[in-house]
């Protein structure tokens, strides 16, 4: 059996959409999940950190055109080793939303290959 592939998903404050999809497939036999922001929120859950990007396999950012979160990576942290991908979701849904969790879903199996 081949380890589990390691995502990281990342959103602006890790409180909707990155929790989102680590909820869908936290418990996948394929894949081992972790979300985190880019910056601290109360209501968030963890800040990313150097040592979550060495963790991961493969890192995916919900929007780069309004919250710039690959180009926030890319300037604080060694990410240039790293598969990352931009899943172009915007800032307008709640956590477990089912518009959200069907727009992952389509984004993560067309943008990254990810079976969900």
């Amino acid at each position: 059996m081949s380890p589990k592939l390691k995502l990281l998903f990342i959103c602006t404050a890790n409180i909707n959409r990155s929790r989102t999809a680590e909820d869908i497939l936290k418990n996948s036999p394929d894949y081992e999940v972790q979300s985190a922001g880019i910056i601290y929120h109360p209501a968030g859950g963890q800040v990313v950190t150097q040592e979550l990007i060495d963790w991961a396999d493969r890192i995916f950012v919900m929007d780069e055109n309004n919250d710039r979160h690959l180009t926030s990576l890319r300037n604080n942290f060694n990410v240039f080793d790293k598969d990352a991908y931009v899943l172009n979701v915007p800032d307008i849904y709640n956590r477990g939303n089912s518009v959200l969790v069907e727009l992952l879903k389509k984004r993560l199996a067309s943008i990254g290959g990810i079976k969900v």
